[in-house]
């Protein structure tokens, strides 16, 4: 049997929208990189990686202090030519794991309109005093696409068909301890479906009221009526015998 040799493919990370960015190197990371023998430039693990590796560029160890915050810079000078793209920056895992040191405000973006040199604020989470040396990798660097908004003011934004549960759940938890006659109305009416609508009648004044349930003359309940909310200007008035005059 004849085997013909399987000729592999080489994969690419590939995006038609394409990302350009132009980069100034600063004079101190062109000095590190003769004195160092260290390109100062982009260079990928692979070519899958989405994201590229930034560089401390200082001359000499910087120490951080437990728990302080210390702005080091990275040589780069960064000029998107994309207004739709913007610059994320993120913590190096490693340098994380091993120093504890991450960035202090967890993401640094840098948008279209800036043009300057990236430095990036790096907090020492240990109880221990930390040193990041010349040319040490420090964060990662990658580009995300930022679609143009178009933003519209409503009177009431459309409810949603299924319970949110996996969307910052905290939120709700946190309205029904500070409002909770307006935000969690199941608290004091168990029977009533909680809704944008029911808290909007409750807050303009309105009151429960009950139709009464059918039940055969052996005791078994033949419908069950809802619980409405009304106005109190739109009760009808009572009719029939008053009770001073039965």
């Amino acid at each position: 049997m004849l085997l013909w040799p399987v000729k592999k493919e080489k994969k690419l990370l590939t995006d038609y929208r394409i990302c350009e960015i132009d980069i100034e190197k600063s004079s101190t990371a062109k000095y590190l990189e003769k004195t160092y023998s260290c390109e100062w430039g982009f260079n990928q693990d692979t070519n899958l990686d989405p994201f590229f590796h930034l560089r401390a560029c200082i001359t000499k160890p910087v120490k951080i202090p437990a728990n302080k915050i210390i702005p080091i810079p990275t040589g780069i000078y960064p000029a998107l030519k994309n207004p739709n793209f913007r610059i994320e920056v993120n913590s190096f895992t490693d340098l994380v794991y091993e120093q504890g040191l991450s960035l202090a405000d967890g993401v640094s973006t840098f948008e279209y309109t800036f043009r300057n040199e990236i430095w990036l604020l790096i907090k020492n989470n240990f109880e221990q005093a930390q040193t990041i040396q010349p040319t040490q990798k420090i964060a990662t660097f990658s580009v995300n696409y930022r679609p143009r908004m178009v933003i519209n003011y409503v009177d009431q934004i459309e409810d949603i068909a299924w319970k949110n549960s996996s969307a910052k759940s905290y939120i709700q938890k946190l309205k029904k301890k500070l409002n909770p006659e307006v935000h969690d109305i199941k608290k004091f009416e168990p029977d009533v479906e909680y809704g944008r609508a029911i808290v909007e009648q409750y807050t303009q004044g309105g009151i429960s009221t009950y139709l009464v349930d059918e039940i055969d003359i052996d005791g078994t309940l033949t419908a069950t009526h809802k619980r409405k909310i009304e106005q109190v200007e739109d009760l009808e008035e009572p009719t029939g015998v008053k009770p001073s005059e039965s």
